[in-house]
């Protein structure tokens, strides 16, 4: 892989921006990192094939700081896998994921890496956050996480396993535990089932201040997948797709593809046996609590065979 700057001595934290047509907000989420307290990171950007002008925004802002390492894709490969290609080429101790629209405080990094270096058993921090419009005014608070903290992973577990709005994603984390899980899975609600691997893997450090700025605008993916039939709520199979363009025009089951996971997650974390059996009962507790949206998985795709099937008939009488 060919980056836009020559590659300089490993530093302390890694900072990975995946970005696809983000040119409205990508220089100011470029220099809130900049702008950091904290100097001893790389910043790793991922532009999966833009058709705007991000490329020469990125490009830019490369041949003014050394710690800017650029790299396009020659297609766009999907969210998913474009997030996850960043950890590829991180280098540092510690590792951030950044969205090409969301704002870090000056602070971020060096009230994050404080805490890791002082607690030695926690694998992630993450602060309060703000969230912001388009047009970067306030329009909300969020600080009321799980608690995560806990020694027991199993309560860890417990907390993660809830649906949650996943800020903790871009908080800064470990590298070598990141590395150590199959990362942002490929499907919808990866980033919640990452959680669970890398809590059940070390403590979340919850920082009191109000650090982080997430962006809230309609051209987000969570605002253009939502489903208008179905008052509002998440169109999860679109939202496969957007993960990987791999599940276009294949069956998806994506709460059964969560259940699968969650399985998976307990089976193979470095947790004890007995520790495994009582997650093992929270996703059993998991599965009930939805068995309504997994038999509408079923329903979805019997409606879908039926439809191909039926426009297949059609087709051959015309």
């Amino acid at each position: 892989m060919k980056f836009s700057q020559r590659t300089r001595a490993r530093p302390r934290v890694s900072i990975g921006l995946p970005v696809y047509n983000g040119s409205r907000y990508i220089a100011e989420a470029i220099q809130s990192i900049l702008d950091q307290t904290f100097k001893d990171f790389e910043l790793i950007i991922c532009d999966n094939a833009s058709t705007d002008d991000t490329q020469k925004i990125c490009r830019e802002f490369a041949a003014n700081d050394r710690r800017i390492r650029y790299h396009r894709n020659k297609t766009n490969i999907g969210a998913g896998p474009n997030f996850n290609l960043v950890v590829t080429f991180a280098r540092g101790e510690f590792f951030k994921w950044a969205a090409h629209d969301d704002i870090c405080h000056r602070d971020f990094l060096e009230l994050s890496v404080k805490q890791l270096d002082r607690e030695l058993d926690a694998v992630l921090v993450y602060p309060n956050a703000r969230v912001i419009d388009e047009d970067s005014n306030l329009v909300d608070s969020y600080s009321d996480y799980e608690p995560t903290n806990q020694k027991d992973p199993v309560v860890r577990f417990k907390n993660l396993i809830k649906s949650h709005i996943c800020y903790q994603v871009f908080g800064l984390m470990r590298l070598s535990d990141l590395k150590a899980t199959p990362l942002i899975g490929l499907y919808a609600r990866g980033d919640e089932i990452f959680l669970c691997w890398l809590g059940l893997r070390g403590r979340f450090i919850q920082l009191d201040e109000f650090l982080f700025f997430p962006r809230r605008h309609e051209e987000q993916s969570m605002s253009l997948l939502e489903n208008k039939k179905e008052k509002k709520k998440a169109d999860f199979v679109a939202y496969s797709v957007w993960f990987d363009p791999k599940w276009r025009n294949r069956m998806v089951f994506p709460w059964w593809r969560s259940l699968r996971e969650l399985i998976r997650c307990v089976a193979n974390s470095p947790i004890s046996v007995w520790d495994r059996f009582r997650c093992s009962l929270y996703v059993l507790r998991w599965a009930c609590s939805r068995r309504r949206s997994l038999a509408r998985d079923l329903v979805y795709q019997m409606r879908q065979i039926a439809h191909g099937r039926h426009r297949t008939i059609r087709q051959l009488h015309s």
